[in-house]
């Protein structure tokens, strides 16, 4: 951060915004590359929240271990955190689940917290929500972060680079092109 004086005022002027978003997605990148191994060996979801303290720096929740499909992630325990993300895994590979692309209900509970989110496939995709644009988009493909052993691409279908919330919907009622 970098500090000017300004009509006699001191005013910092933080780092710039694609800066900030690298360093968001740095640490949801690393932090969920730490947990995937456990969230296949349990076959459980594991989830948390991203935000930035006081000092400026990122901060992160323990991952909470969550159901097969589902995760209800820790609060930070003080109030001067701004919370910017959350953050999860899918879990491990499972044929009949369509566990590569965040879900609608993934997109809507970002939406409904305002943040955005990052999540992790069985196959190592890493994505974000963008709630603002009401979409999922791709940050980097399979074995970006470690891959379920059992990932089998065969029995994903197609997965696309980018989702709005009505194409997940049509994608999760089985109508994706």
């Amino acid at each position: 951060m970098r500090a000017i004086k300004m009509f006699g005022l001191a005013l910092c002027l933080a780092a710039p915004a694609h800066a900030q978003d690298a360093d968001l997605i740095s640490a949801a990148k690393s932090t969920l590359a730490s947990i995937q191994d456990n969230s296949f060996n349990a076959d459980r979801e594991y989830c948390g929240m991203i935000g930035r303290n006081s000092a400026g720096n990122i901060v992160i929740t323990r991952p909470r271990k969550g159901r097969r499909d589902s995760c209800l992630p820790r609060p930070f325990r003080t109030n001067d955190v701004d919370v910017l993300a959350s953050y999860h895994t899918h879990g491990s590979h499972d044929p009949g689940a369509d566990a590569e692309v965040p879900s609608l209900d993934d997109l809507r509970a970002d939406k409904e917290e305002g943040v955005i989110g990052f999540v992790a496939t069985p196959g190592g995709r890493f994505w974000k929500t963008e709630p603002n644009t009401d979409s999922v988009r791709l940050i980097c493909g399979v074995g970006c972060l470690p891959k379920d052993p059992e990932y089998d691409p065969s029995d994903e279908g197609r997965v696309r680079s980018s989702y709005t919330a009505a194409q997940l919907d049509a994608r999760e009622r089985g109508l994706d092109d």
